[in-house]
């Protein structure tokens, strides 16, 4: 019995001894293939990151991946270049001073655009490129109200709206859409450089402080560059009278006797001339459907004017309404032409010179003399 026993623990002791080198030599292969790698990965660690770095993609079973990647050290660069720009762009003088609202003032009625007073932000801290994204985004759909027809797009799309409208130079431009492009590498998960990090810390509040300071200026400066691009181009033989006063030709009703002997007039943002026939072109860039303040106040403006002088009024975003058009008409006999400047700026002279032609009126009889 102890014999057939012992026996039993031999074959036992066996199978256990077995077992125990099968485990082992199942293990050794992984175990020396993670030393290798661990013992490449101390050694070859600057050379493997860059090949990661440079990868942008790689295929699996199934699909691809894209690797977020990293942030280059020049996006601090480019977020100073935005400051600057910026900085730039909002100090360059609007060519006006202490203009004469839409309305009525003393003997004027007043056309330009106001430059608004400045709204401070809040005081918040900027401590990321998503978070200066997501601020920035905001600032310039403001910027750019009233928007585009269609509505607001993607923040780049908003951007080409605002460098349209002579809102934003091209070097702004161009620096806010690096900004934007190196913010969303960091939303896709791309690691930042701590100068990068730094840069967005020390420069996103005056970034966004000179976008609010270019909310002020907008709207002027949108009037500016239509009436700069008028004068670029304009055809040989026409010619343009810029900030123009013109008196009424109803002057019983509307010329009153102030007492220097002045009369009542109204003010053009340009009065074109061609061919013995001329043309107001006036910018309205708050003017917009359902805006009745703005409608009533773009309706007093034309009452003021000679009943057939032809008028030709930029806006931006959607068309007024055929109804809102005709209450700013009212019963004038020259024509009433709307050019939306987001879809049709490069149908300017066009429209301008259909607007002549269908005058029909001398410019001695349509526009007349100012008093001295």
């Amino acid at each position: 019995m102890s014999a057939s026993g012992g026996a039993s623990s031999d074959i036992y002791h066996d199978d256990v001894n077995d077992a125990t080198v099968l485990i082992v030599g199942d293990l050794a292969w992984p175990v020396v293939v993670l030393v290798l790698v661990v013992i490449v990965l101390a050694t070859q660690r600057r050379p493997i990151g860059r090949l990661i770095d440079r990868m942008k993609s790689f295929t699996v079973p199934g699909g691809s991946a894209e690797l977020a990647g990293s942030v280059s050290e020049g996006g601090a660069d480019k977020i100073f270049d935005l400051v600057e720009a910026l900085t730039r762009n909002v100090s360059e003088q609007i060519e006006r001073t202490e203009p004469i609202e839409n309305g009525r003032d003393g003997d004027v009625i007043g056309n330009r655009e106001p430059v608004a007073e400045f709204a401070p932000l809040r005081d918040d801290e900027v401590n990321g490129l998503v978070m200066l994204r997501t601020k920035l985004t905001n600032l310039l759909f403001e910027l750019a109200v009233p928007p585009p027809p269609g509505g607001f797009g993607a923040v780049t799309s908003t951007i080409d709206v605002l460098s349209g409208r002579g809102v934003l130079d091209s070097a702004t431009a161009r620096a806010l859409r690096d900004a934007v492009d190196i913010a969303d590498q960091a939303a896709r998960g791309a690691t930042v450089p701590r100068r990068v990090v730094v840069a967005v810390e020390n420069s996103g509040p005056a970034i966004l402080e000179q976008l609010a300071l270019l909310r002020t200026v907008a709207a002027a400066r949108f009037e500016d560059h239509v009436l700069d691009t008028l004068q670029q181009e304009l055809p040989v033989g026409w010619s343009i009278d810029i900030d123009r006063a013109i008196v009424s030709d109803d002057l019983p009703e509307l010329v009153s006797a102030l007492g220097d002997g002045a009369i009542r007039h109204a003010r053009v943002d340009a009065l074109v001339s061609a061919a013995g026939q001329e043309c107001v072109i006036e910018v309205r860039a708050r003017l917009q459907p359902g805006a009745p303040v703005q409608i009533k106040a773009v309706q007093d403006w034309i009452e003021a004017l000679p009943s057939a002088l032809p008028i030709v009024l930029v806006m931006l975003g959607d068309r007024v309404t055929a109804r809102e058009l005709q209450q700013i008409k009212g019963d004038r006999v020259g024509s009433v032409e709307i050019l939306q400047w987001d879809v049709e700026a490069s149908s300017l002279t066009a429209v301008l010179r259909k607007s002549l032609m269908s005058s029909g009126v001398p410019a001695a009889v349509t526009v007349p003399s100012q008093p001295s």
